[in-house]
């Protein structure tokens, strides 16, 4: 399938990272006819590289590329804005000249949550660089939108997890610890967040391409908060192992205690909906880590 049927591209920035590289082979298999721009292909701070993108050849961009680890935003808050916030902005001036819609993988940014779930229309209250970095690129895509009539979609998954997630992530450290260690070590075991498996969010995204109106904004998570002590006990429950828990009881700066997604809008408006329960998405992603 072609994008709007114009024998054009689906561009995708970040084409090498976790969500990017798999999106590319997601919507390949859609049928879509793939750009894929990794770092070696395209650096999004530099803005002639990005002037000298092929515009003729693509229909619509999925802007991921980008800095994503929380804790490295706290040593190198700069290197998160250089990446996120201009790199979007180098995006969208692009899409701007040629009149290519957008959508934008944003991130988690409501801070400590007023209520659950969490609406789109919530007050946003980034709390660690990283948050802010990736609020501050949403404000330019709506400025884009609402002076230059740029059409930007955007996503903000909550936690995601599946294959190819790197270990320094919670979920593939606590499968990896459950697999390969003699016990399993985390921070803390109290937080609980909204996970979202891979493959929901790579629909998610893939259902915005020639949808994009105006502009747009969706909450993309699965409805449910789970707690950290939860989601070891289900991935031993899968594995069928009993390995001894070592909590350090440390807090992470700015921890959120719950957070949920209220993912009414993109029901409503994507037809959208997760398709895998926390347990399903851990068993797939556990049969995949086996087969490494």
């Amino acid at each position: 399938m072609e994008v709007s049927g114009s024998g054009k591209k689906i561009a995708v920035t970040g084409a090498g990272g976790f969500i990017g590289k798999a999106l590319v082979t997601y919507l390949q298999e859609k049928g879509e006819e793939v750009m894929a721009l990794d770092s070696k292909t395209l650096d999004v701070t530099d803005k002639a590289a990005v002037n000298g993108l092929p515009f003729e050849k693509i229909g619509h961009i999925v802007h991921l590329a980008g800095r994503t680890f929380v804790p490295r935003s706290w040593e190198a808050p700069a290197e998160f804005v250089e990446t996120n916030t201009m790199g979007t902005l180098h995006m969208l001036e692009f899409c701007r000249l040629h009149e290519i819609p957008m959508t934008y993988i944003s991130a988690y940014i409501y801070g400590q949550p007023e209520r659950n779930p969490i609406r789109e229309t919530d007050t946003v209250k980034p709390n660690n660089p990283y948050a802010k970095s990736k609020y501050m690129a949403e404000e330019l895509c709506e400025f884009y939108a609402r002076q230059f009539g740029v059409k930007v979609c955007i996503i903000r998954p909550f936690n995601v997890y599946g294959p190819g997630q790197k270990e320094n992530f919670l979920i593939p450290q606590i499968i990896a610890h459950a697999m390969h260690q003699d016990c399993i070590q985390v921070l803390d075991l109290a937080p609980r967040r909204d996970y979202i498996y891979l493959d929901d969010l790579l629909e998610a995204i893939r259902l915005t391409v020639n949808r994009v109106q105006e502009y747009e904004v969706f909450n993309i998570g699965s409805g449910v908060s789970y707690s950290v002590e939860e989601v070891i006990e289900t991935v031993q429950g899968i594995l069928g192992s009993k390995k001894p828990v070592v909590c350090k009881n440390e807090t992470r700066k700015n921890e959120l205690n719950d957070v949920v997604a209220d993912i009414t809008h993109a029901g409503e408006v994507l037809g959208w909906k997760p398709s895998h329960s926390l347990e399903q998405g851990l068993r797939e992603m556990i049969e995949k880590m086996k087969d490494i």
